[in-house]
């Protein structure tokens, strides 16, 4: 019985694991779709997500965060 517990701990961990990684990849994803001729946008958001503009010319920055 103990070994089941075990398992099951281990199997849900991996599920969650799993999970969090196919977030990041879908979240990478995104950022990977948008070809901007001088690089993304650098401003994190207040909600913790990059911005995902295209940098102005000679700038870090899109054209809404200068």
């Amino acid at each position: 019985m103990k070994k089941l517990l075990i398992i099951g701990a281990f199997g849900a961990s991996m599920l969650s694991l799993m999970a969090f990684k196919e977030i990041e990849q879908a979240s990478n994803e995104k950022t990977a779709d948008a070809e901007c001729k001088y690089g993304q946008c650098v401003k994190i958001k207040s909600d913790g997500y990059r911005c995902r503009n295209c940098a102005q010319q000679n700038s870090y920055y899109c054209w809404s965060h200068r």
